[in-house]
């Protein structure tokens, strides 16, 4: 069974796919980070007094101003390098270390597609991807091969595969089916010029909720059946270019097309591009000859390194979305196993917030997290219990510097969830500055809100 297994994995197939996948990547990587640079999203690191942490990586530095401008340059300069497979794997390592880098500087800016950047950055760092219609070949920094191993392919079909079925499964809750989610957000684009109407539509809410739960648990069953793979990546290219239109999203429903058409349909497909684009396909990367494409006589050395290596990172993306249903509670309420899980744009927060400091001496002062923080940073605080434990305790170690702590502080709130009725997300009697940041539950968060 393991050797029937490593064969597989290790079976040669035509390597033009992953030439498109590493120059459609490289390039819109390096898009999205000259991006955040021209947008200014570097001042939600840079110019906060407090910059929150994820758990395991709280031990990270605060970053300087230049080391945070250097991470997006080097994530850029990775990015293109990578596109054209110059010392391509260097910079696939660059690209990928300053992406996961600047991830990890502020948990307020956790995006569901940056992280699935990182993840694909690194992958593709581990692969050949450079040896063919590269600069390392015309270099002859490495020999050219028409062929890369099954494996490459596999892992993308499968994290993919992963990303749709956990956003479907996600989707399948009482306020997205009641389209609440939806019907906020279109709602506040009814004043769009020309598909304004549309948008303000009420069925539209409706049709696009129940429309995207059936596109993400069907989509990727339709993509892996030939017969049914050209009408899927149709819905696909319509479903992506929609959220273009509505929602922005950046460079992601770009690098969703170029991936799913990359991994889904057979590894020769770029060279049957139209045009010059599949000309050039067709001249820089030979097709496989029938004795390339043969199974190795022997496999490489260890290859058990490889099959551990696959089995451990499937393992633990197959865990870490499970992990909502491990906590007690609205995940949506709560936030507890939230990020990582692909949970995409599934609740609308809004409300208000503030903090009651106690001191020593019995005085209270009230603050506002915004004389700390960005307006993005003070927005997104106000409904995620994690970020007001963590802001609580810099709060009282910002009292302690100043000579005026111990402190108590407790949390002032008022939270909405998709139009639900307000009420305080953290118990008011609760000196927050006393309890301890953990992967367990905290059971000062109160019960979500009943739903209407």
């Amino acid at each position: 069974m393991l050797a029937r297994l490593t064969s597989l994995l290790l079976r040669p197939i035509d390597s033009a796919w992953l030439v498109a996948a590493r120059i459609g990547v490289g390039f819109l990587l390096a898009i999205e980070m000259t991006g955040s640079l021209a947008l200014g999203y570097l001042r939600e690191y840079t110019e906060p007094q407090f910059n929150f942490s994820y758990l395991l990586f709280d031990w990270l530095p605060r970053w300087p101003p230049a080391v945070i401008i250097g991470l997006h340059l080097g994530a850029i300069t990775g990015g293109v390098a990578v596109a054209a497979g110059w010392h391509f794997r260097w910079a696939a390592r660059l690209l990928t270390l300053c992406y996961t880098l600047v991830f990890l500087a502020e948990q307020t800016r956790f995006i569901n597609h940056i992280y699935l950047y990182c993840l694909v950055a690194g992958l593709l760092s581990l692969m050949p991807a450079h040896h063919a219609a590269s600069a390392d070949v015309r270099a002859g920094r490495v020999h050219p091969s028409a062929t890369v191993p099954a494996w490459t392919r596999y892992i993308l079909v499968f994290q993919l595969s992963l990303v749709y079925f956990f956003a479907g499964v996600a989707k399948v809750n009482p306020d997205w089916l009641m389209a609440r989610p939806l019907t906020v957000w279109l709602t506040a684009k009814s004043g769009y010029p020309i598909i304004g109407g549309v948008l303000g539509h009420p069925l539209l809410p409706w049709l696009m909720s129940y429309g995207g739960v059936l596109f993400d648990l069907l989509v990727v069953p339709l993509m892996l059946w030939r017969r049914t793979r050209p009408w899927a990546f149709g819905a696909a290219v319509f479903f992506h270019v929609s959220n273009v239109v509505v929602f922005g999203l950046g460079t992601f429903p770009w690098f969703s097309m170029l991936l799913t058409a990359a991994v889904y349909f057979s590894p020769g497909w770029p060279r049957r591009l139209p045009g010059r684009l599949g000309a050039w396909f067709r001249s820089r990367v030979p097709v496989p000859t029938p004795a390339e494409l043969a199974p190795a006589l022997s496999a490489p050395h260890r290859p058990h390194l490889l099959l551990a290596g696959l089995g451990l990172y499937a393992l633990i993306q197959l865990l870490l979305p499970l992990r909502p249903w491990l906590y007690p509670g609205d995940v949506h309420w709560t936030e507890e196993g939230h990020q990582f899980s692909w949970h995409m744009m599934l609740r609308v927060k809004e409300g208000t917030l503030n903090y009651r400091v106690v001191l020593p001496d019995g005085r209270e002062e009230l603050v506002s997290p915004s004389s700390y923080l960005t307006f993005q940073q003070s927005r997104k605080l106000v409904g995620q219990p994690d970020y007001i434990l963590q802001f609580a305790h810099f709060l009282a170690a910002d009292y302690a510097r100043r000579g005026l702590g111990p402190v108590a502080v407790y949390a002032e709130s008022n939270v909405v969830l998709n139009r639900r009725p307000g009420r305080p997300i953290v118990a008011r009697t609760v000196n927050l500055a006393a309890e301890t940041r953990s992967l367990g539950h905290y059971g000062w968060i109160t019960p979500a809100p009943p739903l209407e």
